[in-house]
């Protein structure tokens, strides 16, 4: 299997395509299958699409202690040197989007541009105020069993998918569910990546980004979260990233990527208009 070894942990990755080199950041508990789902056959037809599996989820290490967003992102830089990466496209959904933002912050000479999809807010609401914050997976975990919980993230229609392309498209649908539980880890390391989206401030961060970037939502990606919806927090990053370019996507909700195509097709054209020189 392909890992770098990054201080103590082996992250594994993967890559597909020729072109600039896009580094696909997911929801820390997210194995990198998921992304293989439409995302990396749509961009690897251009691009050099690489995805790869978080510490504590998949193939990849998982060390007995929590993780922070800033963690990710410098095991992301690591990942980019082993392969040699001196400049990329650093793309990422929901809290992936964050990992993606400390990592161009962090490492700026590493991002050549950015995209945030669909992110939260982190530790702050909306608002500015402090984000009332209930775990309540490991309730729902113990009431409906580990893999039942896991594959709610994605089969239904109140959050992730909109009604008519979740009827039209099932295929979809199952294929994510089946990448999403496959290689899952354990309730444990879920809560250490659940525990990690209270270590960024999204929005307060967002002025420290110097690099061309793309905001990037689905339109009706509004379910309330401690006082945050990813579409709100979009809105608010697009006042504060400077420069920045803000695409909603009409009748997408959470799945951004994978509730039809036209979020894909905005991050393509994205990316076409910032090539790596």
């Amino acid at each position: 299997m392909p890992t770098a070894k990054i201080g103590a942990v082996d992250i594994y990755y993967e890559e597909q395509g020729q072109g600039d080199p896009v580094l696909l950041a997911p929801p820390s508990w997210w194995p990198c299958d998921t992304w293989k789902v439409s995302v990396v056959p749509f961009l690897s037809k251009r691009f050099r699409a690489i995805v790869f599996d978080c510490r504590g989820t998949g193939y990849s290490s998982k060390p007995d202690n929590g993780y922070t967003i800033e963690q990710f992102a410098k095991d992301c830089a690591g990942l980019l040197e082993y392969l040699k990466v001196s400049r990329c496209h650093a793309a990422g959904f929901a809290l992936g989007g964050q990992i993606a933002q400390a990592l161009a912050i962090q490492r700026p000479d590493l991002v050549a541009t950015l995209t945030i999809a669909a992110a939260g807010a982190g530790t702050k609401a909306t608002d500015g105020g402090p984000r009332v914050i209930r775990n309540t997976d490991e309730e729902e975990i113990r009431e409906h069993g580990f893999e039942r919980f896991i594959r709610g993230h994605v089969e239904n229609t109140h959050m992730a998918f909109n009604s008519t392309f979740y009827d039209a498209h099932p295929e979809v649908v199952k294929a994510l569910s089946d990448a999403l539980w496959r290689r899952q880890t354990s309730p444990e390391q879920h809560r250490y990546h659940y525990e990690a989206r209270r270590t960024w401030d999204t929005l307060g961060n967002a002025p420290k980004v110097k690099v061309p970037t793309l905001i990037l939502c689905g339109a009706r990606d509004d379910v309330n979260r401690g006082g945050s919806t990813p579409v709100g927090t979009a809105r608010k990053l697009a006042e504060r990233v400077p420069g920045c370019e803000l695409a909603l996507v009409p009748d997408v909700k959470h799945m951004t990527f994978w509730d039809g195509d036209g979020a894909l097709i905005a991050l393509e054209d994205f990316l076409q208009r910032h090539r790596i020189q």
